[in-house]
């Protein structure tokens, strides 16, 4: 098939467009500049030059696609709300293009929407009340599951919080940023708020079982380990940076890393994935762990 693909030279989309080509399928990306342009050629995948802004272009780009996967977002934290609002007028034109076509539209979506999840784990099999600083995200999931109504084979994937591998991800390198330049890596307190994470190479092979086999109007999870605490993911850097471990109260966070970043790192957050076990028969393959791989694997390479 031809895929349209967004985020392609990101961090999860480029690993999805290299899955892609291997199980045979031709690849068009989405670049945002003719360095970006360079990149995916390099890679043996065309591009269509644009931003998720050019809403034109992204509808006669999904026009011409067999199926459509949406991998990119805009991470500016500092205007979330923003962010958002720009992911659902980028859902809207992908709805408007493939309507009453059938085709696949793949779209990307988080667990951070589910807010604190205390105790609880989880499931994609289950419904969730959206609630707290996070929720805004649930309004452009909706939107992608709502797009199966009007004869498009839309699913969303939840990916975790932390998303791991190959030395990147949004929030490992930002601990470890932080921590360089502070020599102190640093946990909101208690540190006892628990995470479930799953390895990028893991979350990229979801990507490919939806598209496959991935049911209209359906959310899937993709997590490979749960109940990891933010201390000991900060005491990984620690070893691994060769720095000191320090705690600091949520309000000093929010000074320090805004808002909404340091209500991702003060929240539990927890999933399982029967449903992308059972209807796409899914499992991780990764075995090298989070806290392992910050320590001695693809972290301490890079950093």
């Amino acid at each position: 098939m031809n895929i349209f693909l967004t985020g392609a030279t990101g961090y999860i989309g480029s690993i999805v467009a290299q899955r892609l080509k291997e199980t045979g399928h031709n690849v068009f990306g989405l670049a945002r500049s003719e360095a970006s342009a360079q990149k995916l050629k390099e890679l043996g995948i065309e591009s269509v030059l644009g931003t998720l802004q050019d809403r034109e272009k992204l509808i006669e780009a999904a026009r011409k696609a067999d199926a459509v996967i949406h991998t990119a977002f805009i991470h500016d934290y500092s205007d979330f709300a923003g962010a958002v609002k720009t992911e659902r007028d980028v859902i809207a034109a992908f709805t408007e293009a493939l309507a009453n076509s059938g085709k696949a539209f793949i779209a990307t979506s988080g667990t951070g929407l589910l807010g604190d999840t205390g105790d609880r784990v989880i499931d994609d099999e289950e419904s969730f009340e959206f609630q707290g600083e996070l929720a805004g995200r649930a309004a452009a999931e909706q939107d992608i599951v709502n797009a199966s109504q009007q004869n498009i084979r839309s699913v969303a994937l939840r990916l975790p919080i932390f998303i791991y591998g190959r030395g990147g991800s949004q929030f490992i390198p930002f601990l470890i940023k932080d921590a360089n330049q502070t020599g102190v890596a640093r946990y909101i307190e208690p540190g006892n708020f628990k995470y479930s994470v799953v390895h990028v190479d893991d979350a990229a092979e979801l990507y490919i079982q939806a598209l496959q086999n991935g049911k209209a109007g359906s959310v899937y999870h993709a997590v490979s380990e749960s109940g990891i605490t933010s201390k000991a993911i900060t005491e990984a850097v620690a070893r691994m940076l060769g720095c000191k471990v320090g705690s600091m109260s949520k309000e000093e966070a929010i000074q320090a890393w805004g808002i909404a970043v340091a209500t991702f790192f003060s929240l539990n957050n927890q999933i399982s994935c029967s449903k992308a076990e059972k209807e796409l028969g899914w499992k991780p393959f990764v075995k090298t762990t989070m806290l392992e791989d910050i320590e001695h694997g693809s972290y301490k390479t890079v950093f």
